[in-house]
């Protein structure tokens, strides 16, 4: 007799700067920099191609699947 196939558990992920991670529920732009140790100055966050304000980073959810981009801005010469 056959046994079933039992699908395997696919785990939801995010983009981070074109990296997979883990998808955490509940998790903000400020949450996910700080767990990655991104305290630059000048930084964009960027989510789906979406430039999102400074201001909206504790409010903004992550979802499953996400593009997020943190982009450290700085000048030289």
């Amino acid at each position: 007799m056959h046994e079933p196939t039992i699908p395997p558990i696919i785990q939801p992920t995010i983009q981070l700067n074109h990296r997979t991670f883990a998808y955490r529920e509940g998790e903000t732009i400020t949450t996910l920099m700080a767990g990655n140790s991104y305290e630059f100055s000048n930084i964009i966050a960027k989510i789906n191609g979406a430039v999102i304000e400074e201001e909206n980073w504790s409010s903004t959810l992550i979802t499953a699947g996400d593009d997020v981009e943190i982009i450290h801005v700085f000048g030289g010469g």
